[in-house]
């Protein structure tokens, strides 16, 4: 082969490689937005569990002091 024939292969390996590095870097990109989706989802997940468990609780205290109630006026 000629320098020039060598020189075109070196001169498409770099551009190839040059596309690839532009793909990896535009999926890089998705991949953090995705994980910023993920965790944003991860925290309301966790609001709506914080959430369900204190009105469990709270429904719980409420529903003991209504059969507190009803045996207190069933006694009489």
């Amino acid at each position: 082969m000629k320098d020039k024939d060598f020189l075109v292969v070196i001169s498409e390996m770099l551009r190839k490689q040059d596309q690839q590095s532009e793909l990896l870097s535009q999926q890089m990109d998705v991949l953090s937005q995705q994980s910023v989706t993920l965790t944003k989802i991860a925290d309301t997940l966790n609001s709506f569990i914080d959430l369900s468990v204190n009105q469990f609780e709270q429904q719980q205290i409420f529903n003991e002091k209504f059969l507190d109630k009803l045996d207190n006026i069933g006694k009489k």
